[in-house]
């Protein structure tokens, strides 16, 4: 699966008049040489995008990207496409238009074609935060796994008010006629559709080939340590030997495969070794996950890292991961909640993922990233923007929106959202 996030894709600025493109969702069907791709685009308030095809592959696009995709998808011809980009956008010559037209046909064939790469999104990569973007909704919902009749209406929703990924969590031992069911719909409704859980709970060849069969996008599974002994104690007996087994089968059958893995004092320690054997594996497509406190007690029993410590391991492992050329994204940190144990806590793992993300429970309940566990209301019954512009998410806006970066980590991503150190900015509860 490929995704490219495209921070500035043309060079052309916007004459100071609304979106060209109104907010909302287009849909789309081409066919070529036989095949029939489906494209939907998303546009945003500020009239920039996203087009997603075959619910597998995405782009993010800049408001004059949107409108040559608009036209490519409406079946204009490249003068007519030139003409509207004229008459919208100042600050580039006729020969960069032309390239620019050209270069997004190239993407949209590029994205038809999607490799193995997920669609990791950190915010440094594209606008400032979730908000400044405009969007019209996240990008992307983790929905524990349930029943059909409570998660397909969810689903649903989700995909009418413009959210374009799903990540399904499996909890231990999950009905497999529930997991597929799950992703079949939420690809037949054109979403980018993963499924998340503990190797032990995902490793088994029929299902997974369902999955497959299904239209599943990615498989993300904790992988806590390359030592077996260290990975075994907090994921399960038995779940190397299984994760093992799990990300060779993905090789194999060309499924996206992302590893979890959680921050402690004991994975980071071998962290390179274990980035090693995973990019050996054929999975370079990561995501961290750090457990913290400000309790010193608690820090030092179960080996979580305390606040002060946060920007220190952020550093670690950006170089770690930087230097073994990973890709990978920050899941918002997660306090360490003494209630569970940490075997508990790490097989539940992040609310959500990422910062462009939101967490909705089997019964409707939106809850943020970030901050307290606290909902912003149901997507069943209320309206999308009563939850967007719920009190929760206005708090949560402030603090992503507010300046993270400092003189004693400037150049962290994990700072981009808030700063690793600052307990309101962990997932709590």
């Amino acid at each position: 699966m490929a995704m490219e996030w495209l921070k500035n894709l043309f060079s052309v600025k916007r004459a100071g008049r609304p979106p060209t493109v109104p907010p909302g969702i287009y849909h789309a069907m081409q066919e070529a040489d036989g095949a029939y791709t489906r494209f939907h685009l998303r546009v945003e308030r500020d009239g920039t995008g996203m087009l997603i095809a075959n619910a597998a592959a995405a782009a993010r696009l800049s408001p004059s990207g949107v409108l040559i995709v608009k036209g490519l998808l409406d079946g204009k011809t490249t003068d007519a496409i030139l003409a509207d980009l004229i008459a919208n956008f100042r600050g580039g010559s006729i020969e960069a238009m032309r390239a620019d037209i050209a270069e997004v046909e190239s993407l949209i064939k590029r994205i038809t074609t999607p490799g193995d790469t997920y669609p990791v999104f950190n915010l440094d990569d594209a606008a400032l935060s979730p908000y400044a973007a405009q969007l019209i909704a996240p990008l992307q919902a983790s929905l524990p796994l349930a029943e059909p009749e409570k998660l397909l209406p969810i689903l649903d929703r989700l995909w009418a008010v413009g959210i374009p990924h799903v990540t399904l969590l499996a909890p231990q031992q999950p009905d497999p006629a529930f997991l597929v069911r799950a992703v079949e719909h939420a690809e037949d409704l054109g979403m980018i559709a993963g499924v998340r859980g503990r190797a032990s709970d995902l490793w088994d060849a029929g299902l997974l080939t369902a999955l497959t069969q299904a239209g599943v996008d990615h498989i993300t599974f904790l992988y806590a340590s390359t030592n077996p002994a260290v990975h075994d104690a907090l994921c399960g007996d038995g779940d190397h030997t299984a994760a093992t087994a799990l990300l060779a089968w993905l090789e194999e059958n060309r499924v996206c495969a992302i590893a979890e893995i959680p921050l402690l004092q004991a994975t980071l320690g071998v962290l390179t070794a274990t980035l090693d054997t995973l990019l050996t594996a054929g999975t370079d497509n990561i995501a961290f996950v750090a457990y913290a406190t400000t309790d010193a007690a608690l820090a030092e029993r179960d080996g979580v890292f305390h606040a002060d410590a946060m920007p220190q391991v952020a550093a670690i492992v950006e170089e770690i991961a930087d230097n073994a050329h990973a890709r990978f994204i920050w899941d918002p940190p997660v306090q360490r909640n003494p209630a569970l144990s940490l075997v508990e806590q790490v097989h539940r793992g992040p609310r959500c993922s990422g910062d462009v993300a939101v967490r909705v429970e089997a019964d409707g309940s939106v809850i943020p990233p970030r901050g307290p566990y606290q909902s912003a209301g149901n997507i069943l019954t209320a309206s999308w923007d009563d939850i967007w512009n719920h009190e929760v998410f206005r708090v949560y806006r402030e603090r992503v929106e507010a300046p993270t970066h400092c003189n004693i980590c400037p150049g962290l991503v994990i700072c981009a959202a808030d700063c690793p150190r600052e307990p309101r900015g962990w997932a709590q509860g």
